[in-house]
């Protein structure tokens, strides 16, 4: 796990592979359901939404962190997280 902090967030970015599968596919279904992830023309089921958000988990596109103020887990872009980490 990797700490990373300011003076406004603390967060620990946990490696998937220390997740459960429930706990990974609760937090793949709400980032998808928060993020709205349009997808352009074409509709894509849960079920294929879920598998972009895998693969860009496995490519490093995507994060999962620990916010240790709130105690949650979310799934986070890295460009986003550097954001956060910067303010």
């Amino acid at each position: 796990m990797k700490n990373l902090s300011s003076d406004h967030a603390e967060f620990v970015v946990v490696p998937t592979n220390q997740l459960s599968e429930p706990a990974l596919e609760g937090l793949i279904e709400e980032f998808i359901l928060r993020e709205g992830t349009d997808y352009g023309i074409r509709e894509f089921s849960l079920e294929e939404k879920k598998q972009h958000i895998r693969k860009q988990l496995h490519s490093g596109w995507v994060q999962v962190v620990y916010d240790l103020k709130s105690e949650t887990a979310s799934l986070i872009k890295k460009e986003d997280l550097s954001k956060e980490t910067h303010l």
